[in-house]
């Protein structure tokens, strides 16, 4: 029997007892009321194929075009893959929420572990929902009536020269395609209605009508909050595990304590609102 294990107060549960390449439409009910109301769900040992982690994401709706920039898998290239390998140490991380730099931002990611580290590696997710609900009333309302510009910057500080890796030019080619987008600071979730506070470190670039120094005061003020551990859940990855995430209402961080060790997983990433 499919069973759900909530792992803090906020954010995050494991579900056991489920193959999901395989699972009955009662069983998927469960999982995708599992996604909503955890934010964050977490299945270990499933044995997806490609074709088999599409037709999985194609539950929970449309499929995303092929990413613009991230390596992919020639025969799936809806696929991304995300790897590090020997003597290639990972960039480093930063909190964000994926794809807010489009007017708009995926759904959720559904990130399969094809082999990973012993030892480190991990993957951090926080609950923007709780966040928003823990701020002064007065903090909500006055960020209910402000928007916020994103962009795709990644490298804004990084010199030419320094940018050698293939995916990392693509990343430079699709910021000059996208220009800067704003989204709402706070939006509400349309399938929870609940309030989130929709803003991420890594594509949030300035609050509309503010002085950049009245901007950035209050972004790294709630930037610091995120942070606080007790809206987040750490996931310690195994082969064959599979995180699915609500795109909408989280940030995430991955933790690059692993020097070169080899890690690669598989991630599709679902743009439509409404599942299957």
């Amino acid at each position: 029997m499919l069973e759900i294990e909530r792992l803090t107060p906020h954010i995050g549960a494991y579900v056991r007892n489920v193959d999901l390449a395989r699972c009955s439409q009662s069983d998927f009910d469960q999982v995708y009321q599992a996604f909503l109301n955890h934010q964050v769900i977490f299945v270990d040992q499933q044995n997806l194929s490609p074709s088999e982690h599409l037709l999985l994401a194609e539950r929970f709706g449309q499929l995303e075009p092929v990413h613009p920039f991230f390596p992919n898998v020639k025969s799936h290239p809806q696929i991304c893959i995300i790897e590090t390998t020997r003597g290639n140490q990972p960039l480093e991380s930063i909190w964000h929420t994926d794809l807010t730099w489009r007017k708009t931002p995926s759904k959720c990611s559904l990130l399969h572990a094809q082999h990973v580290p012993s030892v480190g590696g991990d993957t951090i997710w926080c609950s923007m929902t709780a966040v928003f609900d823990s701020l002064e009333p007065d903090l909500q309302q006055q960020l209910r009536d402000m928007s916020a510009i994103h962009s795709l910057t990644a490298f804004e500080n990084i010199e030419e020269h320094d940018v050698t890796l293939d995916w990392q030019k693509k990343v430079i080619e699709t910021s000059q395609k996208y220009p800067p987008v704003t989204h709402p600071m706070v939006h509400v979730h349309p399938e929870t209605q609940k309030e989130t506070l929709f803003i991420n470190e890594q594509f949030t670039r300035q609050i509309e009508n503010m002085s950049p120094d009245s901007s950035q005061k209050l972004l790294d003020q709630l930037f610091a909050h995120a942070r606080r551990p007790e809206f987040q859940v750490r996931l310690k990855w195994k082969k064959g595990t599979l995180a699915i995430w609500d795109n909408r209402v989280t940030q995430h961080y991955a933790v690059i304590d692993y020097k070169d060790t080899p890690r690669k997983l598989h991630r599709v990433t679902v743009s439509d609102s409404t599942p299957n």
